[in-house]
């Protein structure tokens, strides 16, 4: 193996567990930034990478907590708007002016 696809390798196992430290923290845009940086390195891989399945299950980590956040956030903004409809109930009985509706959007 060569020292290029030597040092790829060591890459790939880095970013991967960078992946999933930064999953930890719930520092998503960072887990994605692993990702693509170890995309990248895999294409320069000449050979399949030694730890591969240990990678793999770190990647199973960092989708699990993916899920989980996302679930969370479902969770959360389905609070939001019960608590929200809520609001808006009181209001039309004490015969408040609403105020301006705030919109949330989430990309999944």
């Amino acid at each position: 193996m060569n020292c290029t696809s030597e040092n790829s390798q060591t890459d790939v196992a880095w970013l991967t567990k960078a992946a999933a430290e930064a999953a930890e923290l719930g520092q998503w845009d960072a887990v994605a930034q692993c990702y693509r940086d170890r995309a990248a390195h895999l294409v320069a891989v000449q050979r399949p990478v030694r730890e591969a399945n240990d990678l793999l299950k770190l990647d199973e980590q960092i989708r699990d907590r993916v899920r989980t956040a996302q679930a969370v956030l479902v969770s959360l903004l389905g609070e939001a708007t019960a608590t929200r409809q809520r609001l808006q109930g009181l209001h039309q009985r004490l015969g408040v002016q609403p105020s301006t509706p705030v919109t949330v959007s989430m990309k999944v």
